[in-house]
């Protein structure tokens, strides 16, 4: 399994194919046809939109324009200088055994290349019970990322809430992200 970019036609995460909390600012009959155009439609507006390990782990991106979502969010919008990473979906046999950090280092990697300021990104503290409970949603039906793998990744808290925080990561970042190769032997002991 390799990381490779999102791309129309490309598989990934079953549940970020279906979720569209970030994308649309309200819900839909069809949420698979309005992913596949919303994806369709930021490729050409916006360029490269995200990461996959085929349907094990996907990252997406985008403007600020084109996370309409974000907005029910009690810390949004999302600061003028800054794309947005909107979501992050595991497969659940996966998620906290580090294989997060491969697409959102990549994703962190394709912003800086690209000339971005900043990036930011919503997480949520501690249980994800409480996150459900504010929202309506698990965090892992829409993609929310917990706040200790955004801090791990270096990301600082722009906006502040006892649930929800906003986060921020100027780019390029000061740590260092994964390497190609390391992006590789990692997928390969994580995934075998």
């Amino acid at each position: 399994m390799i990381l490779e970019p999102v791309t129309e036609g490309t598989r990934i995460h079953r549940q970020a194919a279906r979720s569209t909390f970030w994308e649309l600012e309200a819900a839909v009959s069809d949420p698979v046809f309005e992913k596949e155009a919303w994806l369709a439609t930021t490729l050409l507006s916006f360029g490269q939109c995200g990461f996959t390990v085929g349907e094990d782990a996907t990252i997406l991106f985008c403007s600020r324009e084109d996370a309409a979502g974000a907005a029910k969010l009690p810390t949004a919008p999302i600061s003028e200088d800054a794309e947005v990473i909107t979501s992050l979906f595991v497969k659940a046999h996966l998620a906290g055994r580090g294989i997060e950090a491969v697409p959102v280092d990549a994703a962190i990697m394709h912003l800086t290349n690209r000339g971005s300021c900043a990036v930011e990104v919503f997480g949520y503290y501690g249980d994800p019970l409480a996150a459900a409970e504010f929202l309506g949603h698990k965090p892992a039906y829409i993609g929310l990322m917990p706040y200790d793998t955004l801090r791990s990744a270096g990301f600082e808290v722009a906006a502040d809430h006892p649930v929800l925080p906003r986060l921020r990561l100027e780019l390029p970042p000061e740590h260092d992200v994964l390497s190609a190769a390391a992006v590789e032997d990692f997928l390969a002991r994580a995934l075998a």
